[in-house]
């Protein structure tokens, strides 16, 4: 084994799991080890993929692990890691940090408590001397740099199987006529910022449009339960459609398929896969532009819109010359071969 993967808290293994086929057709995957940390251990089919507890045999058993590998690769950054590497710093060369959002932005985001300074500080420790750092945004490792004053190697990558561009048969879609399909947000996660969305949009409660609203990931019930009672206060039942219960990939870029307008209000890096699965459909995305993610669609040249403003555009379709010069940029910066030659570049690094 040359190379250890550790992946934290991925919620219904949304990334390690096509991860892990991306490896399996792409190298060696003899050089490889995928492990998934959570609180119920399970031993996955394949040899090289475990789920391990937070029990201290599966510790042992991860540190022995790290030790064996030539290089670590920590698909998120979590409470679980940085203890992992702060009892063992001299980890620390040989690791690599995939940026996610949460695990960067939490510099800005968290509460002010003395407990979140003391672990804002030892986050600090981890993430200034930590080997590399691999995202596709960049402007995100230039926000380490100037937060912890991080020291690593940058490498740009786009991650992971779902940013991948998407060729699916739009006409095969179903949907109601004379409707603008609407999607608000990625996930139940607060950053999402739905409720002032919705407010933006209630003038058009009225008008022929359906909002659909994802909210089966990343999110507490209580913040859910707020969401959709204002959606359907002002939209009502025959308009927002939540959507509670986690579907699989295949049937999600299907509803993506559906979607006309895109609305992601985040104050941060976020939903970068849905926002480049539907630029590569030919959709019109809107998306702050105080973010380091309106910084990487202007560097791709891709076209997106400002959620800064009050969507009084929102009936105006992107134009056939954006919406193809889109797609052409997806398909040609986002394909499998892309992926695989910028993890071979890492891995070989």
């Amino acid at each position: 084994m040359k190379y250890l993967h550790l992946f934290s808290r991925d919620e219904n293994c949304k990334f390690s799991t096509s991860y892990y086929y991306f490896i399996k057709n792409n190298f060696c995957l003899f050089d490889h080890n995928f492990v998934v940390i959570n609180k119920n251990e399970s031993i996955g089919s394949e040899k090289n993929i475990q789920v391990l507890s937070l029990k201290f045999h599966s510790i042992f058993r991860l540190i022995k692990k790290m030790y064996m590998a030539k290089r670590i690769y920590l698909h998120g950054l979590d409470f679980y890691m940085i203890l992992l590497l702060l009892f063992q710093p001299w980890f620390l060369k040989k690791t690599n940090w995939i940026i996610w959002g949460g695990d960067l932005y939490f510099h800005i985001l968290k509460k002010r408590s003395i407990r979140n300074t003391i672990y804002d500080f030892t986050r600090k420790l981890i993430i200034k001397n930590v080997g590399g750092m691999i995202t596709q945004v960049k402007g995100d490792y230039e926000l380490a740099r100037e937060w912890y004053q991080a020291k690593g190697k940058y490498y740009y990558c786009f991650l992971y199987p779902s940013n991948l561009y998407k060729d699916i048969d739009l006409s095969k879609i179903t949907k109601e006529k004379d409707k603008l399909y609407i999607q608000v947000g990625n996930s139940a996660c607060t950053t999402n910022e739905h409720i002032e969305v919705f407010e933006k949009l209630a003038k058009f409660k009225n008008s022929n449009i359906i909002i659909i609203c994802p909210l089966s990931y990343s999110g507490e019930k209580d913040y859910i339960d707020k969401v959709i009672l204002k959606g359907l206060d002002i939209f009502g039942k025959e308009r927002f459609f939540p959507i509670v219960n986690f579907i699989p990939f295949q049937d999600y870029v299907n509803l993506l398929g559906k979607i006309d307008v895109a609305i992601f209000n985040h104050r941060r890096q976020r939903a970068l896969g849905n926002i480049t699965t539907l630029l590569g459909l030919g959709k019109k995305v809107y998306i702050r532009t105080d973010i380091t993610t309106w910084d990487f669609c202007e560097n791709h040249g891709l076209v997106v819109y400002s959620a800064n403003k009050e969507f009084n555009d929102i009936f105006d379709p992107i134009s056939i010359k954006d919406k193809e010069s889109n797609k052409r940029i997806m398909k040609e910066a986002f394909s499998m071969d892309k992926l695989a030659s910028d993890w071979g570049k890492i891995f070989s690094a």
